[in-house]
């Protein structure tokens, strides 16, 4: 997903670093919107705090600043699939199964499998040229299934044969809309 690195002179040297993936996830109101990221780390431990990168292409990032929350699943190497499927162009929830995702308590969809999530409030958005950065506070979060591996970034871009993909890669420019 990130279409500019190829730009960028210190993309080598990103490609070392280990990546988890995330599965973002932002809702306001009746409209949703999904991506899968790399670009969440945590920022600060006293009030616990994450980042995450949205790029302004994608909807999430309007829903984001009207909705002021935002969800991170950190997903599971046996969701492998549902990442190959997302990227296929299956980027709802109705698309990718209702029976994947709960609910936090103010709404925000997580991925029932997942390892662990965060459920953020914004505490602040920097425009930084191709990304919003989101600094939130974490007002929720669980690990679901602690015993499960991480899906990671290199795996999932190296390791993997060339006809994985059901279909072309799929970027999930538009969100959805939620069932009432």
């Amino acid at each position: 997903m990130d279409s500019k690195q190829a730009k960028d002179r210190y993309s080598s040297i990103y490609d070392l670093r280990s990546r988890g993936v995330f599965f973002v996830s932002v809702r306001d109101g009746d409209r949703g919107h999904f991506h899968f990221g790399c670009w969440s780390t945590q920022c600060s431990h006293e009030p616990p705090q994450m980042i995450t990168c949205f790029p302004k292409e994608f909807e999430g990032t309007k829903l984001l600043k009207t909705s002021k929350r935002w969800g991170l699943s950190m997903a599971a190497a046996d969701q492998e699939q549902l990442h190959d499927t997302f990227f296929s162009g299956s980027q709802s929830i109705e698309a990718l199964g209702e029976d994947q995702f709960f609910y936090t308590k103010n709404g925000t969809p997580i991925l029932k499998d997942a390892v662990a999530y965060f459920d953020m409030e914004v505490r602040e958005l920097i425009d930084s040229g191709d990304f919003v950065i989101a600094i939130g506070y974490i007002v929720e979060g669980a690990a679901l299934h602690p015993d499960k591996k991480t899906l990671n970034v290199e795996y999932l871009s190296a390791e993997r044969n060339d006809d994985y993909m059901t279909g072309p890669l799929t970027l999930p420019f538009d969100g959805f809309n939620l069932k009432k």
